[in-house]
């Protein structure tokens, strides 16, 4: 199997099995990150979601009343 690094091809074969442990990891580190960045966003809507319903369904106060 080829793997590219740096637009440079390399069998993975003729790679100590240090480096390949190393590629693993760097594609797990981008793996988790990017469902980090999906939850973070997630979490993101939750709270725009909760912060308006609760605005909106807070009762009404004197404050409200003289708009």
């Amino acid at each position: 199997m080829a793997i590219t690094i740096n637009d440079v091809e390399y069998d993975e074969a003729d790679l100590d099995s240090n480096v390949k442990n190393s590629i693993k990891q760097v594609q797990n580190a981008n793996a988790n990150i990017a469902n980090l960045q999906a939850d973070l966003l997630n979490q993101q809507i939750l709270v725009q979601h909760h912060s308006k319903f609760i605005e909106d369904n807070l009762p009404k106060t004197e404050k409200d009343d003289s708009k």
